[in-house]
């Protein structure tokens, strides 16, 4: 809430009014961490007083500090704008561009800082930069830049001029909207990214008035509930292609022929990837971020000694990927010397530029300060002996003030320590302020100073005035505590009374995907995919083809042309695939599929490129026949494993507490739809006195270590206890941590067990097992040994339970009896195989991944030295560390001796399977520990290593792997909040085989998180089936394709358990009539292919009613009023839904007649079929119903009158069963809608 009763208090003391009595000065200050908010917030209130702009450009030595500074300076300055500026994620002269948001955000804060000083507002203003963004020089005039305004109702807009402004900003044209700065144009509709915004906006035009605005989901592209009255569309890059760039383009063309491709492009104004690293040579200048501040702002510089270290060697480095980025690039031509412009700026030409207003001009107002733990003069020292000479003269003015101050002690999370500091503190006539970011934990601290026995008090905000001997508790972010000893005044902040970080980035969290509405994974064929057909087996996909197709029907009236009988022609769309040939040499057969039997075809997954089936063999029935025969022994022994859990009773736990509440309500992110759910699922399941069994999958980074903290402290809210096997001693410490630090300020006492614990805590721990006194244990296998007794074991909780050998399962079945379980993997679990065993073990998945999750920056090319060294740089200049995969045991210990000569500075280990167990998981959690910077392993760290801080990943000889396998190492960087890069590297002296060059090519434009990357995800498909339905598996899977053979566990579970078979027959379906997606409604071939496939598996036999409607509402949603073709193909789709429901499998018209097949009527439904259609006729011996189609003066009806004829006559004559309702989340139960991977 609010401290700034707290800072007037504050500055009763002589040495902070000493320190604020230089707001008008450059000043350097000398002070604990902790002050540094407090002491800004009264500068910027000293400069407003005196009649001063209230403005603050505010450098940190990294981005997270700056985040911090924002978090804690807010409760100090309650009516102050605070914008962060951040870096990019790129160096200035890399090949590669920012993202879209980053950029979004940068032009924010230069337009945000533009208008404050236009319109001269008095509420003071804080830019907070890390110093690599405060000193990377900027295009001029990126301030003033107008956005594109969209307001509902708002008239005057054209279109088509709408989409060429929206190119002018440098926003992408996509058939698909799916990341920032994309946009599409379909009809009316405009759908578009903004560069800042948590969702995409889709715009509704009429005419020239914008009809309606409103949020949609990335994820499934539906429209969300939420009304946007106006959306700002502004750049969403910081070079713009105006004129004179693209002119300048033109010119060097001919300068840099290596360069022509980038620069070809620039000069027809397309936007390239990259395009930034030539802007020092694209404009005519550049300028320091200072250019933007508004006149008379303060700078202010913390910790000067670190931000002076960081600058120099953010030059370095910049410079050498100048060097590697262009040396290789400009080969045989001039290098393009003038992109030394672009480099970083020193702090010393920053200052310059800060102090003066204009060259020459400098501003009386302009002030600059300089915060440190050390007095300056060590800090010059310091700089300079870390070889910053040229940073050292940082000092603003000859004398330091020193301010009289402590920082609070830390008791890392020892909140009984924390407690005897403040009850000393208070006896001796203290005021302490307790500030922690959670209103739970704020009441939580109440709680403990006041079972001390000490005075506590709840605020919102701190009183000027305060009372000595009281502890004053108000929900406020602060990074540090101090204690100023003369006015006998502290604060203590979450961290040192919790030992936990505050100022978590809490925007992060608002960023979650809402969760996917009933998905039908598209189909996304190229040419040459390998498809199964359900039939005919596994053919390749050569084509979509619209072809006009005669209809059968036979002309009734006199013709249009005088004298010749036309046939009526309908426009089909169909699938074209290849099986192979029926005779040998010949060409192989093809095959047709309409576009409304897609639910018939799924992409082949199964392992290598398969054999073809040749259409009517006996292969494809004989593997078909195998699969069955293995789904059926699986379907047995699941349906056992659940009728035996029905049976046995557990504890059924109570509902919520006031502390689950607490817990929860700290919990510093929102969670996504998915979790939500989850964790309802979950408490619902320990609620009931059936012992839970729960599966719950997801990746990596979506929330499955938040739902087992919750789960847990339910548990021990009861006075039951926990264990939570793990299968790593690394993910014991990354798990031990975070619930340590959930559990901050609760009575729950959690304990490690693994080989990392002395013998003695080993011990302690057991015996606290076995007492009742340790609540929650986290271990390895270790858990499982003889020796560890439970007192009161309540809930067991196993993470990737898959990797676990099957004498820990016995001896987790004799831990488990009538004990709830969860289980947890974060292999993808595919959502059909979730539907094929829904019920038989519960099943959660999560499947919403952060909507903003960057795609991972991804570099293909031959090995240089030079780049290694400067990609292992960049890395460690954010601090981050780096996987260096190289996948030979003899040769890896000279690859590191290599790397640590080209890189001296970085700490580098090595990691191979042929390292002894014990050695090789000290290694890894020392690098997770961040004791090394540079991990130079095998393909080892390929599965289960989650080390957020890895965020570069260098692969040598990447021609050497497999698709899948270059993917899953790719995977283990970009799980943190920073940019990802990814290197594949080969040996420029050795020739790409054809092979690796295809796969190199698709790694390097499948760079998303998951999209296109399908076969690779569905390998880790594989994978996860294999270990959830045993590895004998594969070769099943391998024969008839993963999805049909998920389809095939759903049907033999749903037989053996009773349940009403639906199983498929192929049916024919064809009417004269129009019915397809025409171009001029959904021009993208893919999307069509989508849409189409999504009608199948709506009409598919086992879909639950109301999911034609869904998609139907989703077409309107997304490509407006559907036209008269696709209303009929809509219509179809739910003839074929009520033809398939009455087991039909021919409704064809045949000249005059309609033909429906079999037809094994009973005589009261012939005699009702004679009466109701004159002229119908059953022929009991083929089992078939012919009937005359309707006919007016000659006239067949219109194609949907014809339409609801077909579907009246169906179902007054066959019966139909009920179909299965739609489930509350409005997910689709049909195993065919694909997989979540």
């Amino acid at each position: 809430m609010n401290l700034q009763g707290f800072l007037t208090a504050l500055s009763r003391a002589e040495t902070i009014e000493a320190a604020l009595a230089e707001a008008q000065r450059n000043a350097d200050f000398s002070a604990p961490a902790g002050l540094d908010a407090p002491l800004l917030a009264g500068l910027l209130q000293r400069r407003a007083d005196a009649g001063l702009p209230p403005a603050l450009l505010a450098i940190t030595a990294t981005s997270r500090e700056g985040e911090s500074l924002r978090a804690s300076l807010a409760p100090y300055l309650p009516d102050a704008e605070l914008i962060e500026f951040p870096a990019w994620e790129t160096l200035p002269h890399e090949r590669l561009s920012p993202s879209a948001e980053t950029v979004g955000r940068r032009l924010h804060a230069l337009r945000r800082m533009h208008d404050w000083a236009e319109a001269r507002s008095r509420h003071p203003l804080v830019v907070v930069a890390s110093v690599r963004a405060a000193l990377q020089p900027l295009a001029d005039n990126l301030a003033s830049l107008d956005p594109v305004e969209l307001v509902a109702g708002g008239r005057g807009y054209n279109l088509a001029e709408l989409a060429l402004r929206l190119v002018d900003l440098a926003y992408a044209r996509v058939d698909m909207v799916a990341r920032r700065g994309e946009f599409a144009v379909r009809g009316g509709i405009l759908d578009v990214f903004p560069p800042t915004a948590d969702h995409p906006v889709r715009v509704e035009f009429f005419g020239d008035e914008v009809e309606e605005l409103r949020a949609f989901s990335v994820a499934d592209q539906r429209s969300l509930p939420d009304v946007i009255e106006r959306v700002s569309l502004p750049p969403s890059r910081e070079l713009l292609l105006t004129e004179p760039v693209r002119q300048r383009a033109r010119e060097m063309v001919h300068e840099f022929p290596s360069l022509a491709g980038l620069l070809e492009k620039v000069s027809e104004g397309i936007p390239v990837e990259g395009m930034e690293s030539l802007a020092p040579a694209l404009l005519e200048r550049l300028v320091p971020l200072a250019h933007y501040l508004p006149l008379g702002a303060a700078v202010a510089v913390l910790e000067p000694e670190r931000v002076a270290g960081r600058a120099v060697n953010l030059g370095e480095t910049n410079r050498e990927f100048l060097a590697a980025a262009w040396n290789a690039a400009t080969v045989g031509a001039a290098a393009p010397i003038d992109l030394a412009a672009g480099d970083f700026l020193t702090v010393r030409q920053l200052r310059d530029a800060a102090l003066f207003s204009a060259p020459g001009e400098p501003d009386p107002q302009r002030v600059w300060w300089n915060f440190s733990g050390f007095d300056m003069g060590d800090a010059a020292e310091v700089v300079a002996a870390a070889g910053g000479a040229a940073e050292s003269h940082l000092a603003s003015s000859s004398a330091t003030v020193r301010l009289a101050a402590n920082a609070m002690p830390s008791f890392q999370g020892n909140v009984a320590g924390a407690v005897d500091h403040a009850a000393e503190r208070l006896r001796d006539g203290w005021a302490l302020v307790v500030a922690s970011a959670g209103h739970g934990l704020v009441e939580r601290a109440r709680d403990v100073l006041a079972e001390a026995g000490l005075a506590a008090r709840l605020v919102d905000d701190v009183p000027a005035e305060l009372e000595a001997g009281v502890a004053y508790l108000v929900q406020a972010d602060a990074a540090h505590g101090y204690e100023v000893p003369e006015v006998k005044l502290g604060l203590l902040a979450e961290s040192e009374f919790y030992g936990r970080a505050a100022g978590y980035d809490a925007r992060q969290g608002k960023k979650l995907a809402s969760r996917r509405r009933n998905v039908v994974d598209p189909l996304q064929l190229k040419a040459g995919d390998f498809v199964v057909h359900q039939t005919h087996g596994i053919g390749k996909f050569i084509e979509m083809v619209q072809r006009e197709v005669a209809t059968g029907a036979r002309p009734t009236g006199p013709s249009r042309t005088a004298g010749i009988q036309q046939q009526p022609t309908a426009v089909r769309e169909y699938l074209v695939i290849e099986y192979a040939p029926s005779k040998r040499g010949h060409a192989g057969d093809r095959l047709f599929v309409p576009t409304d039997q897609l639910d018939l075809l799924s992409r082949y997954v199964g392992g290598e490129a398969p054999s073809l089936s040749k259409m009517g063999g006996s292969d494809w029935a004989q593997a078909k026949g195998k699969a069955r025969k293995a789904v059926r022994d699986i379907a047995v022994s699941l349906v056992k494993l659940y009728s035996a859990r029905m049976a046995s009773k557990g504890h059924a736990f109570g509902p919520d507490t006031p502390w689950q509440h607490e817990l929860e309500e700290a919990f510093p992110f929102t969670e996504t739809p998915d979790q939500m759910q989850t964790i309802d699922e979950v408490k619902a399941d320990m609620e009931r006195s059936i012992p839970m069994d729960r599966l719950l999958a997801g990746d990596v980074g979506f929330g499955k270590t938040e739902v087992a903290v919750r789960a847990a402290f339910k548990a021990i809210q009861e006075g039951k206890q926990v264990a939570m096997l793990v299968p790593t001693t690394l993910l014991v410490k990354q798990h031990l941590e975070t619930f340590n630090e959930r559990y901050a300020g609760f009575p729950v006492h959690v304990r490690a067990l693994s080989r990392f614990q002395t013998d003695k805590e080993a011990r302690d721990t057991i015996a606290g097992l076995a007492d009742g006194t340790v609540d929650m244990v986290i271990g390895t296998h270790r858990i499982l040994t003889e020796k560890v007794k439970f007192k009161d074991v309540g809930l067991v909780i196993i993470d990737e339970e898959q990797r676990f050998g099957v004498e820990h399962k016995d001896a987790l079945k004799k831990l488990k009896t009538n004990v709830d379980i969860l289980a947890m993997s974060a292999t993808p679990i595919p959502r059909s195989l979730e539907m094929a065993v829904t019920g038989i073990r519960e099943m959660s998945t999560l499947a919403t991944p952060p909507e903003d999750r960057h795609p991972i920056l991804t570099f293909v090319g031959p090995y240089s030295d030079q780049q290694v060294a400067a990609a292992i740089r960049r890395e460690m200049l954010r601090e981050g560390q780096v996987f260096f995969v190289h996948n030979r045991v003899s040769s890896i210990n000279r690859v590191a001796a290599q790397l640590a000569e080209l890189v001296p500075e970085a700490r580098i280990a090595v990691a191979h399977g042929q390292l002894n167990e014990h050695v090789l998981e000290q290694i890894v959690v020392d690098f997770w520990e961040r004791k090394f910077d540079v991990l130079v392993s095998t393909t080892i760290i390929e599965t289960g290593l989650d080390i957020s801080n890895a965020n570069t990943i260098i692969i040598d000889r990447a021609d050497k792997y497999g698709l899948s396998q270059l993917h899953q190492l790719r995977g283990r960087v970009g799980r943190g909040r920073e940019r990802a890069y990814a290197y594949f590297l080969y040996d420029p002296a050795k020739p790409l085989s054809e092979t690796a060059h295809d796969r190199l090519s698709t790694i390097a434009a499948n760079n998303e998180l998951g999209s296109g990357m399908q076969v690779a995800l569905k390998d880790l498909e594989i994978r996860g089936a294999g270990n959830l339905l045993g590895a004998e598996q594969a070769g099943h899977i391998a024969g008839v394709g993963f999805d049909l053979y998920l389809r095939m566990i759903g049907e033999a579970v749903s037989a053996f358990r009773g349940d009403v078979a639906t199983g498929q027959t192929e049916l024919r379906l064809e009417l004269p009539v129009d019915a397809h997606i025409p171009e001029d409604y959904v021009d993208s071939e893919r999307l069509r292919l989508e849409a189409y496939q999504k009608l199948s598996a709506a009409s598919g036999p086992a879909a639950k009613d109301g999911q034609i409607d869904q998609v139907v509402d989703e077409l309107v949603d997304r490509y407006g009023e559907p036209p008269e073709q696709v209303k009929h193909l809509v219509a179809i789709s739910r003839l074929r839904r009520e033809a398939q429901r009455a087991g039909l499998s021919d409704v064809i018209a045949t000249g005059s007649k309609l033909r429906i097949a079999p037809a094994n009527i009973p005589d009261s439904r012939r005699v009702r079929l004679e009466r109701m259609y004159p002229g119908a006729k059953h022929f009991a011996q083929n089992d078939v119903i012919l009937v005359p189609f309707p006919v007016t003066n000659g006239e067949l009806p219109s194609d949907g009158d014809l339409i609801e004829w077909v579907s009246r006559l169906i179902t007054a004559i066959f019966p139909i069963p009920e179909a299965p309702a739609t489930d509350a989340a409005g997910a689709s139960a049909s195993v065919v809608d694909g997989a979540a991977g």
